[in-house]
């Protein structure tokens, strides 16, 4: 435990003292400002329209359930942005073999590199509730649906930012480890698109359920950002993570092997 948390810190230490690191932070939360006040336009708009009728006009939470769904899916640039670093760069810079040297196991080695990122992302979520704040001072949100949806935010940002890991891991070009980690979190992304479509084609019900329930979506846009709390997606953000970080170790520990 000592020694992730000497890894812990070294690294979180780093992001806090790195300019590109307050960079994407700012992006992150410029971002998320301009899609909250874009649907708030929206969704005035739309209840202007539909005043009057049978309709039912959108509310506070609505708006809270857009915006992070929009931001859960810019977490494609933003994962690979904040991982790249972890082992590409260290591994090309010469640092990695040297820190591999260090009387720590490989796996207390990822842990701790990967709890400093997710803090990181995490510092970055919470600083959204200023949003969410002004939101629900404006109209109520129900405290669990900000509860779900805000766990679920969290949950899903450490899976992607394990599966980018696993990337930054396998090659020293900073680029392609950011570019590989993009391409695979947009494919756990579509994959409730993909399952949509095959189940229009002659697959069988248990595999279009399958390719489902691999994806993002099933397990956040459908379920927790509604504010329908599961274990079943608790848990499918937490084996991601586990899968992500076990496969990392596996790689630094191939390239220990190599350097001894």
């Amino acid at each position: 435990m000592r020694s992730i948390w000497a890894v812990y810190k070294r690294e979180l230490r780093l992001y806090f003292q790195s300019i590109t690191a307050y960079a994407m932070m700012f992006g992150f939360l410029f971002a998320y400002g301009v899609i909250v006040s874009s649907n708030v336009a929206n969704i005035s708009a739309y209840n202007v329209e539909i005043a009057g009728s049978a309709q039912i006009p959108l509310t506070a939470g609505d708006l809270l359930s857009g915006s992070l769904s929009s931001l859960m899916f810019l977490l494609f640039l933003v994962a690979p942005l904040l991982t790249m670093r972890l082992l590409a760069e260290e591994s090309r810079e010469g640092t990695l073999e040297v820190l591999m040297t260090l009387p720590v196991s490989e796996s207390r080695f990822i842990i701790g590199k990967f709890l400093s990122v997710w803090t990181f992302y995490t510092v970055m979520l919470l600083l959204t509730l200023v949003h969410t704040m002004l939101i629900s001072n404006i109209s109520p949100i129900d405290s669990g649906l900000i509860f779900s949806a805000y766990i679920g935010a969290w949950l899903f940002g450490g899976a992607v930012l394990a599966v980018s890991m696993i990337w930054s891991a396998m090659t020293d070009d900073q680029i392609m480890a950011a570019f590989l980690s993009a391409m695979t979190i947009i494919l756990l992304l579509l994959a409730e698109s993909v399952a949509i479509w095959a189940s229009g084609q002659d697959i069988t019900a248990g595999s279009v359920e399958f390719i489902r329930e691999l994806g993002l979506q099933a397990h956040y846009h459908e379920t927790l950002l509604e504010g329908v709390f599961r274990i079943h997606d608790v848990l499918y953000f937490f084996l991601i993570m586990i899968a992500g970080v076990f496969i990392t170790t596996r790689l630094v520990e191939t390239r220990r092997w190599r350097v001894s």
